[in-house]
């Protein structure tokens, strides 16, 4: 059974996976016929644990599970709020098991749900959300959570998981897997809250994993405009005040101007240069106090790292706060300065009077 996607959902005595293999018969391989229509074919067990119920699988199939090729693990909602470490376990300790397969939550659904959706072509559907993530995260939408980045967060006794979210949506007949926020774990790695797409924007700048992505300002002419981030890095520097931390960072964003619209369409004039930049760096810095506003509320965790940064810079005060950190981590307050490089504008003779 060369497994492609491992759905893992709660049941009252246990859990129940739902895999998605190649179909060896449509694909051509070894002992197929070639004749089936579907590329791959689903499966469900049931046990005690994961492992118990992945185990039971080879009595459905008659073949033996093989989980060096899967992409993604969906977790169902019911199945998070067991605990996160019961959950995905077995994966960390099997043998066959990679530490890069990327990790997801089925957002008020069932992960049986997202492997038997009903897409419009016959594909491969955990390839599609594989890609999914990958992209979403190259993007700066997303943290890209894979086994051993999920692992490495719950053994920091201060930082807290967050992974992303997918739904299904209906497409008229058929359905769509659309990527929505992401799942933020307490203290114990139970399913605390989700956070939107929007509210998920300014995590990458947070956490100074800034890949690519884009950003939309309002410009001051009622006009608005379009950056691509080519490359972003985020530098922190902490001190603390009347038993207040206080995170002061500093954001420097290199951008191309994709997109301009408004009364100076054609300007290239430094003023307005300046202008845009300024509408840019106000764009980031927004999107990064939005988010620090949510992640710093009831339900909230440092998802972002701040009592790991602490500890390296500063580790006596850590080791001082880091048994009531959810609380110190809300108290504390950021300022960000973000600085904004145009590499590219376009054109820039078009239009001009350099002729």
């Amino acid at each position: 059974m060369i497994i492609q996607g491992i759905g893992i959902d709660a049941t009252n005595g246990g859990y129940k996976v739902t895999v998605e293999i190649l179909n060896n018969e449509q694909s051509g391989s070894p002992g197929g016929d070639g004749l089936s229509d579907n590329k791959t074919k689903i499966y469900t067990a049931e046990g005690a644990t994961v492992a118990a119920a992945l185990r039971d699988l080879s009595t459905k199939s008659g073949n033996k599970p093989l989980y060096a090729h899967n992409r993604v693990i969906i977790l169902g909602e019911e199945a998070v709020n067991r605990g996160f470490s019961d959950v995905i376990d077995f994966f960390e300790r099997d043998y066959d098991s990679r530490a890069s397969q990327l990790i997801c939550v089925a957002k008020e659904a069932k992960a049986e749900d997202v492997i038997r959706a009903k897409l419009l072509n016959d594909t491969v559907k955990s390839k599609i959300l594989e890609k999914m993530l990958e992209e979403s995260y190259e993007e700066s939408l997303v943290p890209r959570v894979r086994i051993i980045d999920a692992i490495n967060a719950t053994k920091e006794q201060t930082a807290r998981l967050c992974i992303p979210a997918v739904k299904i949506e209906q497409n008229g007949e058929n359905q769509d897997i659309a990527l929505d926020g992401c799942a933020v774990f307490g203290e114990d790695e139970t399913f605390s809250m989700y956070i939107s797409s929007g509210d998920a924007g300014g995590l990458a700048f947070l956490d100074d994993n800034i890949k690519k992505g884009f950003i939309s300002a309002n410009l001051p002419n009622g006009g608005k405009a379009t950056f691509v981030i080519n490359k972003g890095k985020t530098k922190f520097d902490i001190v603390e005040e009347k038993g207040v931390l206080i995170y002061n960072l500093k954001v420097q964003v290199s951008c191309d101007l994709e997109e301009v619209g408004g009364a100076e369409f054609f300007s290239i004039e430094e003023d307005f240069m300046e202008k845009m930049k300024s509408a840019a760096a106000k764009t980031i810095a927004e999107k990064m106090e939005n988010t620090l506003i949510v992640l710093q509320g009831e339900h909230g965790g440092d998802v972002i790292r701040y009592g790991t940064r602490l500890s390296l810079i500063d580790n006596d005060l850590y080791n001082k706060l880091k048994n009531d950190w959810d609380n110190a981590f809300k108290r504390s307050r950021t300022s960000v300065e973000v600085g904004i490089t145009l590499r590219r504008i376009g054109e820039e003779t078009f239009h001009s009077n350099k002729n």
